[in-house]
């Protein structure tokens, strides 16, 4: 029985595990020393950079019966931390930022004490595009944005939702914006 018990949770955390949406991850971690000089005292600082690029693995429909199959291009998501070095080995996180790629698009979110920014790459330079506020509701936004006003949440899936009011057509509508940062209405 006990034997039973175990080959059943092994099979179906194996079927769990199995399911998930291939992706390739690269980390690159860059630590920089920065010396600061006062006209007193020279100090020295410990800079770390952590990129972190991760994109799904997508082959290409016409291939699906060969062995090797081409990729297609898939959305990118890169992360990038900077922390300083409080002392020798412990680093404390200065900025986070994730950038989002799909196509030539480049869209960037910004923590902020109030939320954060959401901002997109024009003529090689981001521009912020629309700011969330978190609310006291559970996970809720308010989203103030240059085309786009309304209430914001993430769903389970890490999707980024809006709900707005069209003047056009009188009623409330939503714009999904899942989590490779295309926009589907």
């Amino acid at each position: 029985m006990k034997n039973t018990i175990y080959i059943l949770a092994l099979f179906i955390c194996g079927t769990a595990v199995a399911q998930e949406q291939p992706s390739e991850v690269t980390e690159e971690v860059k630590i920089k020393t920065i010396k600061q000089n006062n006209g007193k005292n020279v100090t020295e600082k410990k800079i770390k950079m952590v990129t972190r690029e991760t994109s799904n693995v997508k082959l290409d429909d016409s291939d699906a019966e060969k062995i090797n199959q081409n990729r297609v291009n898939a959305t990118t998501k890169v992360e990038k931390k900077i922390m300083v070095a409080k002392n020798s080995n412990n680093f404390k996180t200065l900025s986070k930022v994730t950038y989002y790629t799909v196509g030539d698009s480049n869209y960037m979110f910004t923590p902020q004490n109030y939320g954060f920014d959401v901002a997109n790459n024009q003529d090689s330079k981001y521009t912020t595009i629309a700011k969330a506020w978190i609310t006291k509701a559970n996970g809720s936004y308010i989203i103030k944005g240059e085309t786009l006003n309304g209430v914001g949440y993430f769903d389970k899936n890490g999707n980024f939702i809006v709900e707005y009011f069209d003047d056009t057509s009188n009623s409330i509508k939503s714009t999904m914006y899942n989590k490779d940062s295309r926009a589907i209405k």
